[in-house]
This record gives structure tokens, sequence and C-alpha cells, in this order.
């Protein structure tokens, strides 16, 4: 069986569905922003080297398990979704970017659960935050970061171990 054959796990799924939701994010459809139509770092390689534009990263931080028996497992995942705008970098008003893209985030992600990938099983913002942020070279940054609560039931099949007699 090849990797095209599978499907990317649940949690995999997540983020990519998420992103969809970001994607969502412009004027002409009613939002303060158009953070859908920038950059989103989902996985390493979409990240350059040096950020200098406004880009959004969706990361799972937190896998905890909750219950399960031998074939499924349950779930609780953290995930957080975080919109950062480098200061001194040409963009006009990074403050209140910061402000209006967190009221979009939050917007984009209300959504009827039943909507959510096979396996998930519910979706809620529990936190929002805004700050300023800086790297050790002295880069500085504004951040809207939402952080979110997914439930997540995944199915495994057993693995055997056969015992060839001799």
């Amino acid at each position: 069986m090849s990797d095209s054959d599978l499907k990317e796990p649940v949690t995999w799924q997540l983020v990519e569905f998420l992103a969809e939701r970001v994607r969502l994010i412009k004027r002409e459809s009613g939002f303060f922003t158009d953070i859908g139509a920038g950059l989103l770092l989902l996985d390493d390689e979409d990240s350059p080297a040096s950020l200098t534009v406004p880009a959004t990263a969706i990361v799972v931080d937190r896998i905890t398990g909750t219950g399960g028996g031998r074939a499924q497992t349950s779930s609780d995942v953290a995930v957080t979704i975080e919109f950062s705008v480098p200061r001194f970098q040409g963009e006009d008003r990074p403050n209140r970017l910061v402000h209006r893209a967190r009221h979009d985030l939050i917007s984009a992600l209300k959504f009827d659960v039943r909507d959510l990938p096979f396996g998930l099983t519910k979706f809620e913002v529990i936190d929002s935050q805004l700050a300023a942020v800086a790297d050790d070279d002295g880069h500085s940054s504004v951040v809207a970061q939402i952080t979110a609560r997914a439930g997540l039931t995944e199915s495994f099949q057993p693995v055997s171990i056969s015992q060839e007699k001799p």
C-alpha cells in the first residue's frame, strides 16, 4: 500500500480543514482583513527563512488521550492559530491589523461541527490573546493568537504478531 492510498491522520485533516476556514477570510466576504489570501504556514517548508510579511500559522500543540480501547482512542487536541505581523516592514498600523485579524479568525472558526472531517467530534475556541513578541535577532512582531480545542476519535487496525511454528 502506497502513501497515496492512505488518508492523512485526522489530526492533519484538522489542520487542513482549519486552513480552509482561514482562506475564507477576505474583505469581499465581509471580513475586516484579507488574511485568507496571505501567507499560510502549515508546515516548515511553508515558512520563508525571514518573515517580512504578515502570516497565519496553524499548529497542533498537544494531543491528550481521554479514553479508548483496543482499536479506538478518544483525545482532546489543542490547536493554536496565530496571525503575526512583523513590525517596521511597511505594514500600515500593525496593531490595528492584529485586532481585526483576531476578530476575523474567531468569526471564521465558528461553524457547524457537522462540517468537521470524520473522526473530529467537537471544536471550540477557548482563548485568544494579542501580544508583542521579539526574537533573539531583534525582529519584532505583533500577534493575534487563538487557542482552540477539538475532540478526536481515531480508529486503528490492531496489529497482530503472527507466530510461526518451527
